[in-house]
């Protein structure tokens, strides 16, 4: 009964009628067509969908040309090793693309560029700190700090010319200049302290730290040639501020890490502005005074970028330290002590500094940090053999048990940069 049933579906397919008859002649050219379009596509596949899953030329399963000329265990390894390569090669684009970026951290830390000099006031010690503003050369605005001991009215007789001693501060690539001043407060302290007189009438003590543009409140993006252009003006401000006819000035300039560049940088570009033989009649002329660089500190310097990359990626095997080619920052202390080097008169530099000459090369104070985190001990051990070799007045300092920030902070750090300050500047 269940058979007859079944027979009786309503879904049975009907009876073709052309079966056992032949086909009529209308039919005989689709036929041929189908013939051929069964040729082209596998017997089975009638919609689009199958179409797209079809084995190409009629096989499934068919390898590549890749991975037909390896053997199919080497398969897996060829493809892990391809994407690290493409990984590696994507940073190593973004890392030039972005090396201002990089370099640069005035970002770092968060919301450094909206610090005030107010919030780091408890740490001054009585140091009293400023905010000035300033113009590139080309007119890009710009910030620093002036740090001094509040001057006292003098009493009995007046010194008919003071001495002022101008310390200029270029920071390290990271932060903002407020975040420096509780470690200069501590330079100044220790400065007063040594000078064995609190009188600063006679004798004033002064600290500037430039703020890059891109940093801290000063408009602009850092670029080297534009912090370059920054140190320049700024030396420009430090002369026509301090150098006056009835101020005997001397100028330091100290540099941490990056400004260690910036600050021999900026040296050797004043010194091929100054004249060799004398001041000019422009310099000479009323209010007008040459700007006397007395010292050169380098604080936890870099060598080059070159050493920078190699110190940051020592591995070998990794490729980022291979990318100096292809950097347009060219940051580089030891050229720019052979550069210094044509600038040597021949003449001791405490001859030089006792007649006033502005254009001699001023003897250098190496400070390096024992336990330095970022920079390696050996950059600083090259820069002294550089600068010896070049016959430079160089003082090597290692501060013991110290990182990167930490060389002042030290008390046999600190007194060594003391010591150096007062030392050519004539206050020893």
């Amino acid at each position: 009964m269940l058979g007859k049933w079944i027979s009786r579906r309503p879904w049975r397919i009907p009876n073709n009628p052309l079966v056992g008859k032949s086909p009529p002649r209308k039919f005989l050219s689709q036929s041929s067509a189908t013939r051929q379009r069964n040729q082209i596509i596998p017997r089975g596949i009638h919609t689009a969908r199958d179409r797209l899953l079809a084995p190409v030329n009629g096989r499934r399963g068919a390898r590549t040309l890749f991975t037909e000329s390896i053997p199919s265990i080497l398969v897996p390894p060829a493809i892990f090793i391809g994407l690290l390569l493409a990984l590696w090669t994507w940073k190593c684009f973004w890392i030039v693309v972005l090396q201002d970026r990089l370099l640069y951290l005035s970002w770092l830390p968060p919301l450094s560029r909206s610090e005030n000099i107010s919030d780091y006031e408890g740490e001054f010690r009585g140091v009293q700190w400023t905010e000035k503003r300033i113009r590139s050369l080309d007119g890009t605005k710009l910030a620093l700090c002036e740090g001094r001991f509040p001057s006292k009215p003098s009493e009995g007789s007046v010194v008919q010319r003071k001495k002022s001693v101008v310390i200029c501060y270029f920071q390290g690539n990271g932060g903002s200049t407020p975040l420096r001043l509780p470690l200069l407060s501590q330079v100044m302290c220790a400065i007063k302290e040594a000078s064995g007189s609190s009188d600063t009438n006679h004798v004033e003590y002064v600290v500037v730290a430039l703020s890059y543009r891109g940093y801290w409140k000063s408009s602009g993006r850092a670029t080297q040639s534009g912090i370059e252009t920054d140190a320049q003006a700024f030396l420009e401000w430090v002369r026509e501020t301090y150098a006056t006819p009835d101020t005997d000035l001397q100028v330091v300039l100290w540099g941490h890490s990056l400004g260690a560049a910036v600050a021999s940088a900026a040296t050797v570009t004043h010194l091929a502005r100054t004249p060799s033989k004398g001041p000019s009649k422009e310099e000479t002329s009323p209010g007008t005074v040459a700007l006397p660089i007395a010292g050169l500190i380098l604080e936890a310097p870099i060598s080059s970028i070159k050493d920078m990359l190699i110190s940051l990626y020592p591995q070998k095997w990794l490729p980022y330290r291979y990318l100096w080619p292809f950097s347009w920052n060219t940051w580089d202390v030891a050229a720019t002590l052979e550069r210094l080097a044509q600038y040597k008169k021949g003449i001791p530099s405490s001859t030089a500094l006792s007649v006033g000459n502005a254009s001699t090369v001023p003897p250098i104070l190496l400070m390096s940090a024992e336990n330095d985190e970022v920079i390696p001990l050996w950059v600083a051990d090259h820069l002294e053999e550089r600068a010896r070799n070049l016959h430079h007045d160089v003082k090597r300092k290692n501060v013991k048990a110290a990182l990167h920030v930490e060389g002042p902070l030290k008390v046999d750090g600190r007194n060594a940069l003391v010591d150096f300050i007062l030392r050519v500047s004539g206050s020893k």
